[in-house]
């Protein structure tokens, strides 16, 4: 779908049935909607909507280089037209995101709250208006507390060659971005340099099993990501720069936007994430849900950060008691607030 922004979007669509509400899948890198294949099945057969798009530089949709292009007021506004075009203007969705499609949940979620009826954040959790990180801080404190940089290869990511780079080695890079021992990240993928030395010695790790046939995904993952990674690594630049945060300060300061969520919001992580910390993820979510006691549920799946791979029935039971029941259904661990 083309829109009057100028970029074309690709999307998987399912229409709802009886009533039920429509899921929006958002994914994270290095994903394409293909990353929620298991939840499509699962809740399209038994009559939820779908809307999963291939983001913003991924995929079949369109692949900018601009870093402009990436901010979070530009892309929540692109899928508020989609789905727009498609109908869903009443409420009645259901958002749903991993690793940095929370990024754009969260936009979603302080801009247009009148489209969403609850919110899910998978492995990352809610970021509110105004507030970005400082990469170089969060490195120097977790260096200092666990032994190595939790975001050190965001100074990669960010570097002027790193599309190309990851492009040449992609089979290395497919291999620590899926790995079978969630604590690989921890010594090849994390720390500053790690991920750049382990990609340029062009090694391998042991894929994890959870994805499924791996000689099949990798060449679906080739196929979408070809040679060049350098449009999906701008989610990374615009991150690291901070890009949007003073327009949504400003939007905060008009009372324009709130802080925090008003609606109901599970919050899935996986404890054996290495780069994005469930307790931390927890914390944060707990201090950003309008009364959490009563809206705010987290589950903690013992699994690494594709949660939706590695445990997919515990995911999915999960989703659907929130789904049917709200925070009162969702099972799991009571939020610590």
């Amino acid at each position: 779908l083309k829109l009057p922004s100028g970029t074309t979007y690709a999307y998987h669509f399912h229409p709802p049935s009886d009533g039920k509400p429509t899921l929006l899948f958002l994914h994270g890198f290095p994903s394409t909607s293909h990353e929620w294949r298991h939840q499509i099945y699962h809740f399209s057969s038994q009559g939820y909507g779908i809307l999963a798009p291939d983001l913003l530089g991924y995929g079949l949709s369109s692949k900018p280089l601009e870093v402009e292009k990436y901010l979070g007021s530009a892309m929540s506004a692109d899928l508020i037209a989609i789905l727009t075009h498609e109908g869903l203007t009443s409420g009645n969705v259901v958002g749903i995101a991993h690793d940095w499609g929370t990024s754009l949940l969260s936009q979603l979620a302080f801009r247009y709250p009148s489209y969403f009826s609850k919110f899910v954040f998978i492995s990352v959790p809610y970021q509110p208006p105004g507030r970005g990180m400082d990469v170089s801080s969060v490195n120097a404190a977790t260096k200092e507390a666990n032994g190595y940089e939790q975001f050190g290869y965001w100074l990669f990511f960010t570097s002027p060659e790193a599309g190309k780079i990851i492009g040449e080695r992609w089979e290395s890079f497919f291999s620590i971005a899926y790995p079978e021992d969630a604590d690989d990240w921890t010594t090849d993928f994390a720390g500053i340099g790690d991920l750049e030395r382990f990609i340029s010695a062009d090694r391998r790790t042991k894929i994890g099993e959870w994805i499924g046939d791996v000689q099949e995904e990798a060449g679906w993952h080739h196929k979408m990501f070809g040679d060049d990674y350098s449009a999906p690594l701008r989610w990374y630049h615009r991150g690291i720069k901070g890009l949007g945060k003073e327009e949504e300060g400003e939007l905060l300061k008009r009372g324009e936007v709130k802080e925090k969520i008003g609606k109901e919001t599970l919050m899935i992580t996986g404890t054996k994430d290495r780069v994005c910390d469930a307790g931390k993820a927890r914390m944060i979510i707990g201090a950003f849900v309008e009364s959490p006691k009563e809206n705010l549920k987290v589950v903690d799946l013992e699994a690494g950060h594709w949660v939706m791979l590695e445990k997919t029935e515990e995911m999915n039971r999960a989703l659907e008691r929130f789904l049917e029941n709200g925070v009162r259904g969702a099972g799991g661990a009571e939020p610590k607030i």
